[in-house]
C-alpha cells in the first residue's frame, strides 16, 4: 500500500509539469507540444525495445499490443489532443475545472466497477476533494473574461472536448488498473514501454495531418530549441517515467484510492506555475489545498482497513476467486 500510494503520488508530481510547459513556453504551438511529446515518448520507448525489452516482450499475444495501442490513445494522445481542444474552444479554466474532477470520476467508476469499499468510506474524502478542487478554481477562474470572444457553438464544443477528455482519461484509469492486475507477467516499465510505442504509431499517423494543416513548421528557428526541450521533457520525464510509476501504483492500490491520488497532478501544476509566476495564492485556495491534501490522505486511510460486511475481501482475493 505505502509503495503504491508513494509511486503514485510521484507520478502525479511529474504529470504537473505538463501544467507548466505551457505557460513556460507560451509561443509553443499546442499540436506541435502534443507532437513533439508522444514522438518523443514513443522514440524512446522503441528505443528501449530494441535494444532490452525483446526478451520481456516474449509471450506476449496480440491482445496485448492492441490494449497497449487503445491505452496509449485513451490515456495519452487522444486525451491531449480533446484537452487542447477544450481550451482552444471554452478556454483554459473550464477546461481545467472540468479535467480536475478526474480524481472523483475515477474514484467513482473503480469503486462501480469493483466495489472494492463501500461508497460510504468514500463520502468524507469525496467531499474534502470536491469542495477543495472548488475552491482553488473559483480562484483560478475570470469567467468574465473567459465567456466573452466566444461563440455559443464554440463554447459547447468545448465543453464537450473537456468532457471527451475526461471521459476518456476516466476509462483509461480504470481499465489500465484492470489490466495490470491481470497480468503480473508484464512489469510496470515494460508495459509504460509498450503504450509508448502505441503513442509513437498514433503519432506518426497524425504527423502528415498536422503537417498539411500548417500545425507543425511555423515555430521559427528561435522558437525549434525549446520545443525539443520541451518535448524530451513531456515526453521523456512525464509520459514515460510518469507511466510508469502510474503502472505500478495501478498494480498495488485500489483504483478508488490510485484515482483520489490524481488530483495530486492538478495540485501540482497549479503549484509550479504559481512558482513560475512568482505569486502567493490567495488564502482560500490554499485552504482548498488543505481540504485536498487531507481528502487524499483520508481515502489512503480509510481504505487501508479490513473490508466492511458485504464488501469483497479484497481486489486480490477477488482475482482468484475469479480465476
Amino acid at each position: 500500500m505505502t509503495v503504491g500510494a508513494l509511486c503514485g503520488i510521484g507520478a502525479n508530481l511529474i504529470w504537473g509539469l505538463a501544467f507548466l510547459v505551457p505557460v513556460a513556453l507560451p509561443e509553443a504551438d499546442s499540436i506541435s507540444l502534443a507532437l513533439g511529446r508522444y514522438l518523443c515518448f514513443g522514440a524512446i520507448s522503441v528505443g528501449i525495445l530494441a535494444i532490452g525489452g525483446r526478451r520481456r516482450l516474449s509471450g506476449l499475444d496480440l491482445r496485448a499490443w492492441s490494449t497497449a495501442l487503445l491505452f496509449a490513445f485513451t490515456g495519452h494522445f487522444g486525451y491531449y489532443l480533446l484537452l487542447v481542444q477544450g481550451i482552444r474552444w471554452a478556454g483554459a479554466p473550464i477546461t481545467t475545472v472540468i479535467i480536475g474532477m478526474l480524481p472523483v470520476s475515477v474514484a467513482i467508476a473503480g469503486n462501480l466497477l469493483r466495489r472494492e469499499f463501500a461508497f460510504a468510506r468514500l463520502v468524507f474524502p469525496l467531499v474534502c476533494l470536491s469542495l477543495g478542487l472548488s475552491l482553488v478554481y473559483l480562484m483560478e477562474l475570470d469567467w468574465q473574461s473567459d465567456v466573452s470572444g466566444r461563440s455559443g457553438n464554440d463554447w459547447a464544443a468545448g465543453i464537450a472536448s473537456a468532457v471527451g477528455a475526461l471521459a476518456l482519461w476516466t476509462s483509461y484509469a480504470v481499465s489500465n488498473a484492470q489490466f495490470v492486475r491481470r497480468n503480473p507477467q508484464i512489469s510496470s516499465m515494460t508495459w509504460s514501454t509498450m503504450m509508448g510505442a502505441g503513442a509513437f504509431v498514433l503519432a506518426l499517423a497524425a504527423l502528415p495531418f498536422a503537417a498539411r494543416t500548417g500545425s507543425v513548421g511555423h515555430q521559427g528557428a528561435d522558437g525549434v530549441p525549446s520545443l525539443i526541450i520541451a518535448s524530451v521533457v513531456l515526453g521523456g520525464l512525464v509520459s514515460w517515467a510518469g507511466t510508469a510509476l502510474w503502472n505500478r501504483s495501478s498494480g498495488l492500490l485500489p483504483i478508488s484510492v490510485a484515482g483520489q491520488l490524481t488530483v495530486i497532478q492538478v495540485v501540482a501544476g497549479l503549484t509550479y506555475v504559481f512558482v513560475w509566476e512568482r505569486r502567493i495564492p490567495p488564502v482560500l485556495e490554499l485552504l482548498g489545498f488543505a481540504l485536498i491534501v487531507v481528502g487524499v490522505l483520508d481515502a489512503i486511510r480509510r481504505t487501508r482497513t479490513a473490508p466492511a460486511a458485504g464488501e469483497a475481501a479484497g481486489p486480490v482475493s477477488a482475482l482468484r476467486k475469479k480465476g
